[in-house]
């Protein structure tokens, strides 16, 4: 029961005895948060330091919704940033991690199946490249005709011909 100050002394300071105890609570839960003290109590009751401001007019209730702001610690501000800080790092940790693993998955698709073959990707690179530009050479042939298929075994006899080609040059430059 709350025996100092008075409730007599308090109830001139709002509109009745409901609003009076919730500005008491509000004023109790911002001094439980971090809000400094605006008298010397040696309370040790958060609420019966809010009745003790409110009763000394430290704290004055307005009427209306006001924005108001609380005089934090310094303490409690660095501790809500350093968590806030962690939230963020761990959330771009996991960011990171969720794109890593596709692309690693995707490379290891693609590379085992060079390995398989026992082909490099750059000699892959080349393969390709070859295989379009016989692609684009077969479809120029082909334009007055109506099947639009594509001999596949010229492609691979003109391949094996120009790996010869090339076999042959090495042996050349090496001598």
């Amino acid at each position: 029961m709350l025996t100092k100050p008075p409730l007599e002394q308090l109830l001139p300071r709002a509109e009745n005895r409901y609003v009076l105890a919730m500005f008491a609570a509000r004023r109790a839960r911002q001094l439980t948060e971090g809000a400094r003290p605006l008298v010397e109590s040696k309370t040790p009751s958060q609420v019966s330091l809010a009745c003790e401001e409110i009763g000394a007019g430290a704290v004055v209730y307005r009427q209306g919704k006001h924005e108001f702001s609380i005089p934090e610690r310094p303490e409690i501000i660095a501790q809500r940033e350093a968590s806030r800080r962690e939230a963020e790092a761990k959330r771009a940790e996991d960011l990171l991690e969720e794109q890593r693993r596709p692309s690693a998955r995707r490379q290891a698709r693609e590379g085992s199946t060079f390995e398989k073959e026992g082909i490099s990707a750059q000699e892959a690179s080349l393969i390709a490249e070859q295989l379009v530009q016989f692609v684009t050479e077969q479809e120029s042939q082909e334009e007055g005709q109506v099947s639009a298929e594509i001999d596949f075994t010229s492609f691979s006899r003109s391949l094996n011909a120009q790996d010869q080609a090339d076999a042959d040059e090495n042996e050349e430059d090496e001598e």
